[in-house]
Formats: structure tokens, C-alpha cells, sequence
């Protein structure tokens, strides 16, 4: 009976081991298929954008957070590698602006 156990435990750790080391790449796979996504444009009027204070041009940002040189290109949340328009991981299914900024920005 103990034999039947230490089997169930070392099937069971070393799935979860190879589970966990799938993670990372399984995240990657995914990044790269958003990124490259043909997703619509976020609208300055939709319902998350208001709500990250959303704009398509960071030049013309007025919220007290804002920093020059801040925009999604330079975001660690940008995932739109070199395209104008891209994803952000923080607003699925739509792209927003490399030159637009939020109040969600992280310096990337």
C-alpha cells in the first residue's frame, strides 16, 4: 500500500513540475498571439478607457500622473511590439495607441 502511494505522489509531482515549467511559455505563446492580433481600436469613450483616463495622444494628457515621454509604447503593460496600434494587457480585445498613454502606465 505505501508503494501504491509513493507511485500516486512521484506521478503527481512530477506532472505538476512539468506543469509549472509550461507556465512561462504557455504566457509567451499567448503574448505574441495578442500582440500580433488584429484587435479594433479602443475608443476614448469607451467604458475602460474613462476609467484609466485613456487617451490616443499622450501629448495631450492632462492628468496629474502623467510625466513627459510617458506613453503605451513605453508601458511594460505594452504588448504591441513596433506596431502604431497594439495590445495592452490590461485591456483585452481591443488596441490602443504606442503614443497613447493611461493612468495604469508602469515604466517598462
Amino acid at each position: 500500500m505505501a508503494d501504491t502511494i509513493n507511485q500516486g505522489r512521484r506521478r503527481f509531482l512530477k506532472t505538476s513540475a512539468l506543469g509549472v515549467a509550461a507556465v512561462p511559455f504557455t504566457g509567451l505563446m499567448l503574448q505574441q498571439q495578442v500582440a500580433r492580433a488584429d484587435l479594433p481600436r479602443l475608443s476614448e469613450d469607451d467604458d475602460i478607457a474613462r476609467s484609466l483616463d485613456y487617451r490616443h495622444d499622450a501629448t495631450e494628457v492632462t492628468h496629474s500622473r502623467y510625466q513627459d515621454g510617458q506613453s503605451c509604447g513605453t508601458c511594460a503593460l505594452w504588448a504591441g511590439g513596433d506596431a502604431d496600434w497594439g495590445a495592452c494587457r490590461i485591456i483585452p480585445g481591443k488596441a490602443v495607441a504606442r503614443g497613447g498613454w493611461c493612468n495604469a502606465y508602469v515604466a517598462g
